[in-house]
Parts: C-alpha cells; sequence; structure tokens
C-alpha cells in the first residue's frame, strides 16, 4: 500500500528544512508550536480535539513540536472531567529537547522519532496526529500503523488538520471524509472557525477494534 519508503526520508528531511529554525526562533509556545495567534485564537483553534476524549487515560501527540498541544489538552480535558497523562512524539530531535526543558516535569515521556518507524514503549488510549506527517500516498499506511501498533483495543485516534482562514493559504483538510473515503467509521468529528468564519480546524475519530 501506498509509496515506496524510501521517499518518507526526502520527506522527513524537507520537513525539518521547513519548520525546525521557524520554531525554535520563534517569540511564544504558540509560535513554537507552529501556530501564529494569541492564547484565545490558540485555545478556539486547538480545544475542538478534546471532542474526542471522553475518558481518562493516555495520550499521544504525534508531530508534538514544542508540547504546547500536550500542555493545553492536559489542562482543557481537565476542565471537562478528565484526566489525560500526555505523550509526545516528534520527528526533529532539537523540538523534542524544546519540549522536555518547557515541560520538565514529562520529559521522560517525550520521544524523537519517524512516526512510521518508531516502536512505542506502550500503547495509548488515544493518538493524535495529523495527516501531514507523512507523505500523501503514505498517508493510509500511517493511519493502519497506527491503529494496530499505537493504540490500546478500544483505542480512539484522533485525525486533525489545520489551516488558515486567510485566503491565499491552506485550508484545514475534510479528515471525516479522508477517514470514510480509507474505510474506516468516523465515531465523531469537530471543528473550529476564526471569526470570519472560515474553518481552521478539522477533527474527526475512529476507534481500534481488534478483529
Amino acid at each position: 500500500m501506498g509509496m515506496p519508503r524510501d521517499n518518507d526520508n526526502v520527506y522527513n528531511e524537507a520537513t525539518r528544512n521547513l519548520l525546525e529554525k521557524a520554531y525554535l526562533e520563534a517569540d511564544d509556545p504558540r509560535g513554537g508550536s507552529g501556530f501564529r495567534g494569541d492564547e484565545a485564537r490558540w485555545e478556539r483553534a486547538r480545544r475542538p480535539l478534546t471532542s474526542a476524549i471522553d475518558r481518562d487515560g493516555t495520550l499521544l501527540d504525534v508531530g508534538c513540536a514544542n508540547g504546547l498541544l500536550m500542555e493545553s489538552l492536559a489542562i482543557w480535558t481537565g476542565e471537562g472531567g478528565f484526566r489525560i497523562e500526555p505523550y509526545g512524539l516528534d520527528l526533529i530531535p532539537s523540538l523534542a529537547a524544546l519540549a522536555r526543558k518547557r515541560l520538565p516535569h514529562w520529559a521522560d515521556r517525550i520521544f524523537v522519532g519517524n512516526v512510521m518507524e518508531w516502536s512505542p514503549p506502550s500503547r495509548f488510549d488515544f493518538v493524535c496526529t495529523n495527516p501531514e506527517y507523512v507523505p500523501r500516498g503514505r498517508r493510509p499506511d500511517m493511519i493502519e500503523r497506527l491503529l494496530n501498533d499505537y493504540l490500546v483495543p478500544g483505542g480512539r485516534l484522533i485525525l486533525c488538520s489545520y489551516g488558515s482562514s486567510r485566503r491565499t493559504e491552506p485550508k484545514a483538510e475534510p479528515v471525516s471524509e479522508i477517514l470514510r473515503h480509507w474505510g474506516y467509521e468516523v465515531a465523531g468529528e469537530s471543528e473550529a472557525a476564526g471569526t470570519n468564519g472560515v474553518v481552521i480546524t478539522r477533527v474527526a475519530w475512529t476507534d481500534f477494534r481488534e478483529t
């Protein structure tokens, strides 16, 4: 399924070249997580992920960058009455190091690795990821691997996509349609819009059922 694995290395190197310097030199934690905007906009754009969290459990943030989303989700789900124990995985060692520095109490939970090759030390109740973390032709492989190798039975895969409200910049992808196209049952979905009404975040989730 998908494209040759050799293409992963090219894609990953391009990702590192695109993101590393900008994230490390950002002026605030949101910029260090690839986000432009103030705290209120960050919360509006990222809080929809909590709609997928319906119980206590462990959560792995794939592509955790500086760890801000891990931190935010722990706070927001706590406000909703659920306790999550967040973990992080990032492709770029310097970003994982930044996350450990920001969140020393979770330093041993933040890992470096390629989502297609990394072996998790344990399985998780929730895994959050973005389709753009692998080449387009490898996306079905990534979803299959996360479901089978990263989640506990009954665990939940949360697929999210972030876009911009600016007309000239990329829009959030229809992740629920993507999951259905690949044959997965969508257990739920959520979204957020900017102040101009343009959708800036789309979230959909599917549950892992052993066969």
